[in-house]
């Protein structure tokens, strides 16, 4: 027998058991949106940001397999047209079922004054059941810190124990994708909401002064970023049509050839 494979089996037989044991699979989760029970009208759209800012964070841990953003948007289409709640388990199950989500994250904020709270559940989406529930309270001007807390919370909350590695993993993520200031949020969340609107020039105003002010968080910049490749494909998509229509003017234009 070679000597490599002599090695080779030696090592395994000196590895522990536990490091050969199947590894636990993922826990699928999907963060819907955060409702604004605020009573403020300003903050209506804030909810979207902070969805996607957990999703960026939770994107970070190992054992949370997240849904996208546009696959969650497909299937509550349908809630924004009938304008329901989501920060409700009936709405969180059903969306599980339909995006084949094991978990579900809902939230809302329940105020901004003097103090910003924030409200989470976790549902189960097979029993419907609420896992827990927390929030987190502070200043307006402790925005990063809050969501951070959060964020920990909710991998707690999930029954998942991050090892060293995956707490500077996470802190890392969590650092690159920093934004300090509420208002830059609410900006950034306005944003995200005009381009799914379609109104690409008005979102691109909008989110313009977070970029220079958060020039370096991924964040940011990754949503910035997604809005410039929609409003690209969407003036693609309307040239193409201009030409198309143009065409089909001119070949109706033009008179039969004679027989």
């Amino acid at each position: 027998m070679p000597a490599y494979l002599l090695i080779l089996l030696a090592a395994l037989s000196l590895t522990p058991a536990a490091s050969l044991a199947p590894t636990a699979p993922k826990k699928t989760v999907a963060v819907l949106n955060f409702d604004n029970n605020t009573g403020k009208g300003d903050y209506d759209h804030l909810g979207q940001g902070m969805a996607a800012m957990m999703t960026t964070d939770l994107s970070a841990v190992d054992d949370i397999q997240l849904l996208e953003r546009q696959r969650l948007a497909d299937v509550t289409k349908e809630i924004d047209a009938q304008r329901s709640r989501y920060f409700d388990s009936t709405t969180a199950v059903k969306v599980g079922r339909l995006t084949g989500a094991q978990y579900i994250v809902i939230g809302s904020l329940a105020a901004v004054d003097p103090q910003l709270r924030i409200d989470t559940r976790i549902v189960r989406v097979e029993t419907g059941a609420i896992v827990k529930s927390a929030k987190v309270t502070g200043k307006q001007e402790e925005f990063f810190d809050l969501q951070k807390r959060l964020a920990r919370q909710l991998i707690k909350d999930l029954d998942i124990a991050l090892t060293p590695e995956g707490e500077t993993k996470l802190d890392a993520q969590q650092q690159r994708s920093r934004v300090d200031e509420l208002d830059a949020m609410v900006r950034l969340s306005n944003a995200m909401n005009l381009a799914d609107r379609g109104d690409y020039g008005s979102a691109t105003l909008k989110i313009a002064p977070v970029v220079a002010k958060y020039p370096n968080s991924t964040f940011v910049k990754l949503t910035a970023d997604e809005i410039k490749r929609r409003a690209s494909r969407n003036s693609e998509q309307k040239a193409k049509t201009l030409i198309n229509n143009g065409v089909d003017k001119l070949i109706r234009k033009i008179p039969p050839a004679p027989r």
